[in-house]
């Protein structure tokens, strides 16, 4: 064997053998929210070198009743969906989820607060003999008896020619979104769609207290919609785009939007809201120096953004 070889051999058995141990190395996690010690007012790292790597992460969100957790990993066309369950008192390793169709893409999902439903946005075809839809649709997956289901499109009166993602369900099934009016120069509004006599109605867009010139995207709301999380581009930001709250009045009006400042905003990116089915955490993302790993913290540190008369 000629020495080269022996290098080239060498190397590869130091790689099987350190790929064998990180596979054996996963974690014994037990407890709520993957048995992570729950964080306070200073927005934390979810899971650091588990969840959260040197490599991209994104839209991660749980199942209501806290049995699944699901995010993406990697990018554009090298994204994957990871889908990890808790199973007997212990979270097992995260996997590529079984719904996950790579050609059509997916991504910007979320869990219905209080159903085993999964709300995604893709380019899976809403017609048969489409080999893949022109713009991205929501769709949404059950989990039942033990099993996801096939995955299905939201519905007509949400899906449109245009393109349509992040949807977020509150606890009466009303629907918020982003929809993009502008291919060419990103124009993204926010929709609302209620749930009226077993269908949705035909979306409409939020008032000028969310929705302004800019790209407003990313709707994270809270299960009783006391308040919504967002996303602007709009320069009042501290970077690309920021991370804002727009709270619920008594008369059940939204009032204007407020930034949620810079212990969650940076120069950076921060996107993709959602908010725990209990009410007590707020996941985002937050992008910096070629990176994006997921956030949390207690969203104690938004309500306290409310104005006190509201």
């Amino acid at each position: 064997m000629r020495p080269c070889q022996g290098v080239v051999i060498f190397f590869f058995v130091v790689i099987a053998g350190t790929v064998s141990a990180q596979q054996k190395s996963f974690p014994v996690l037990k407890g709520p929210y993957f048995g992570q010690a729950s964080p306070g007012v200073t927005p934390e790292v979810f899971a650091p070198g588990i969840i959260s790597t040197n490599a991209i992460e994104a839209s991660l969100t749980f199942s209501y009743d806290g049995h699944f957790l699901v995010f993406r990993r990697g990018f554009r066309e090298n994204t994957e969906i990871y889908l990890a369950e808790y199973k007997a008192g212990v979270w097992a390793e995260p996997a590529r989820a079984p719904f996950f169709v790579k050609q059509y893409g997916f991504g910007d999902f979320t869990f219905s607060p209080n159903e085993p439903v999964l709300y995604f946005t893709t380019r899976r075809p809403l017609q048969e003999g489409q080999d893949r839809a022109e713009s991205a649709n929501l769709w949404k997956v059950k989990y039942d008896n033990g099993e996801w289901l096939t995955p299905t499109p939201v519905g007509d009166a949400v899906n449109s020619p245009l393109h349509e993602s992040y949807l977020s369900a509150s606890n009466d099934k009303t629907l918020f979104f982003f929809r993009r009016f502008d291919e060419e120069n990103g124009l993204s509004d926010i929709m609302v769609s209620e749930f009226r006599n077993g269908d949705y109605s035909a979306p409409t867009k939020m008032g000028k207290e969310i929705n302004t010139q800019w790209d407003e995207w990313d709707p994270g709301i809270a299960p009783d919609e006391s308040l919504l999380v967002f996303c602007s581009t709009k320069p009042s930001g501290y970077g690309r785009d920021d991370l804002y709250v727009s709270f619920r009045a008594k008369d059940g009006s939204w009032l204007n939007a407020i930034n949620l400042g810079d212990e969650i905003n940076s120069e950076g990116s921060e996107n993709r809201p959602f908010i725990t089915a209990d009410g007590k955490y707020l996941f985002y993302n937050k992008s910096s120096g070629g990176n994006r790993d997921v956030y949390w913290v207690d969203l104690g540190v938004v309500q306290k953004l409310r104005p006190v008369d509201q």
